[in-house]
């Protein structure tokens, strides 16, 4: 059961970029998706946490601090990059980009001094950034576009804000928050925050009943978000953050497989030696890192929205 949630989680992540790039090329802004799907997926998850007795009722400050810091770093500042930058960068490198989750992590642990350095951790990040910048630098992989490379650039940060949303959810956790209670908590909270402040500046784009390719775009990238989140809650429960951390794997794979599918992407074959550097160096880190326990299992530690 758990290879099949990994390859349903992953492959919606890539759904979602994709969908989020079709209705970017339809004048979708990024604030603009970004809080069509908190306007969606909100409801359904708290919906279905209400249903199995977890609403997330205890609204005491540790929890609303712990939902708006978490669901910031975890959901709202990395989708605005990551749905600003797909509009200049590849799909498939999108999720090759967001696989240096787990290496951002790490080096905020050793930053942090957390653990302590372990040269095959280390190794692992180095070579997952070496891969990451031989796909980026050498433009093989970018549109001829000169500001397309800006943008690749900008897109680690994504990985990197989901890093440390990785950490302070691990040092954060309230006690007695379970996870589907603490996932519907912060989808809320994100929603009540960004969804107005976007409504007032004009962003807010809502499909209408013509369902033209970019309201089906937005239609279905709700859809993959609130059905994401529920799975990932299922993986984690079922198999726990060790088996969530290989995630990344299969976004990165999914994200190609979609990218050239949908967009005709066509990746160079120095492209894909450096792909297999970044899974490389993911899996270095990986296999040599032990999760950090937590109060709870948090939510899924690779998850855009």
């Amino acid at each position: 059961m758990t290879p099949l949630l990994l390859l349903v989680n992953g492959s919606l992540i890539a759904g979602i970029y994709a969908l989020a790039k079709l209705a970017a090329a339809g004048g979708v802004s990024a604030p603009g998706m970004l809080a069509w799907q908190l306007l969606f997926a909100a409801p359904v998850l708290g919906a279905v946490a209400a249903w199995r007795g977890q609403a997330p009722l205890r609204l005491d400050r540790a929890s609303l601090r712990y939902a708006a810091v978490a669901g910031g770093l975890g959901i709202t500042a990395p989708n605005l990059l990551t749905f600003a930058a797909l509009t200049h960068v590849p799909a498939g490198l999108i999720g090759v980009i967001g696989a240096l989750s787990p290496l951002f992590t790490y080096a905020i642990v050793l930053v942090l001094r957390i653990e302590r350095p372990h040269a095959w951790r280390a190794a692992g990040i180095g070579l997952g950034l070496a891969g990451v910048m031989a796909v980026l630098l050498p433009r093989g992989a970018l549109p001829a576009d000169a500001s397309s490379l800006p943008w690749a650039l900008a897109a680690i940060g994504t990985p990197l804000l989901l890093a440390a949303g990785n950490v302070f959810r691990t040092r954060a956790w309230p006690a007695g928050l379970a996870p589907l209670s603490a996932a519907s908590l912060m989808l809320a909270l994100q929603a009540v925050l960004v969804v107005p402040a976007v409504a007032w500046s004009g962003a807010l784009r809502l499909p209408s009943l013509a369902l033209a390719s970019t309201d089906l775009a937005l239609l279905g990238a709700g859809v993959l978000t609130s059905l994401f989140y529920l799975s990932a809650f299922e993986l984690q429960r079922r198999a726990g953050a060790v088996a969530v951390g290989q995630l990344g794997y299969v976004i990165t794979a999914a994200s190609l497989v979609i990218g050239t599918l949908a967009f005709d992407e066509r990746y160079p074959a120095t492209t894909l030696l450096a792909i297999g550097a970044v899974l490389a160096g993911v899996m270095l880190v990986q296999r040599t890192t032990p999760t950090p326990p937590t109060r709870r299992s948090a939510p899924c530690q690779e998850c855009p929205t």
